[in-house]
């Protein structure tokens, strides 16, 4: 009888320890849930606000409570984002490309990341872009300069400066660049009064010149290139192709559309040099860059 009750004792203390055990154990999990659910929920609100670096943090801890595939996606969707930001930021374009193609491929995170990584991959692609031909219009501003083609280089340096949002922080570095070449040529009224000093020093033979040409200019200036600042005459003629008054209106108007500053004082001649270096580098669009002599 004895050894009855104590079995039945030992059975009852054995299934109550049971019981607590598997209480404890789902009290455990609930409070899983509870804390993944929690950091999941502050990591998608952080990622709404853009703040990726916190979301990443909590959507680490989500990771800890549970360890899910959303959790884990998410988390290196944010940390990616928040790096390629910062490669944005210092000028790493190709490093920030590669981070947010990261976040753009990763399956099972955070669809808004996803859209975000997508925009700003665009956003990367046109600054890239913008900052190779700002850098070619300043290396093309420098054989401008060294072939004492300041007036070009004038213009070309002008346009960059001048160009909506080159001040902005991806390209700034560019501005200040060409802004340094800018200031250092030759003001162009300076070579205007050199030139009015030398032709008052000479008056009687300027006024005997005014009279000669004067007679002759409605011959002789249209035919004459050196009247336009023509020397050296550009043939107009590209790809076995005459160069028609056509074409050169339409590459003043490609000029103009590209912001391109005082394009009436270029003359057809520069039009057509411009022409025939762009056709050599497989364009048909001329850009100011295309108008120094080569």
């Amino acid at each position: 009888m004895k050894k009855a009750l104590a079995l039945l004792a030992t059975t009852a203390v054995g299934i109550l320890l049971v019981g607590c055990s598997n209480g404890s154990s789902s009290a455990s999990s609930s409070n899983s849930d509870n804390e993944y659910n929690t950091e999941m929920s502050k990591g998608n609100k952080a990622v709404d606000q853009e703040k990726y670096e916190t979301a990443a943090d909590h959507f680490e801890s989500a990771n800890e409570a549970k360890n899910t595939k959303k959790s884990k996606s998410s988390k290196i969707q944010a940390e990616n984002l928040s790096e390629a930001k910062e490669s944005m930021n210092d000028l790493e374009f190709t490093e920030a490309k590669k981070e947010l193609t990261t976040v753009k491929n990763r399956t099972n995170g955070n669809s808004k990341m996803v859209s975000h990584a997508k925009e700003l991959l665009k956003q990367v692609e046109t600054i890239t872009r913008k900052r190779s031909d700002y850098k070619a219009d300043i290396r093309n501003a420098k054989e401008m300069i060294a072939s004492n083609s300041n007036d070009q280089a004038r213009s070309l340096l002008e346009q960059v400066t001048n160009t909506s949002g080159i001040k902005g922080k991806y390209y700034k570095d560019l501005y200040k660049k060409a802004k340094k070449l800018l200031d250092k040529l030759p003001a162009a009224s300076v070579t205007a009064d050199n030139n009015t000093d030398t032709n008052n020093s000479s008056d009687n033979q300027t006024d005997n010149s005014e009279a000669s040409d004067s007679n002759n200019s409605s011959s002789d200036d249209s035919s004459n290139p050196a009247a336009k600042g023509d020397f050296d005459v550009e043939s107009k003629e590209v790809g076995g192709k005459t160069i028609t008054d056509s074409d050169i209106a339409k590459a003043r108007q490609d000029l103009t559309d590209q912001g391109v500053k005082n394009v009436a004082a270029w003359s057809d001649n520069d039009i057509v040099r411009a022409i025939k270096n762009a056709a050599k580098d497989g364009r048909t669009t001329i850009k100011a860059s295309d108008a120094q002599v080569q």
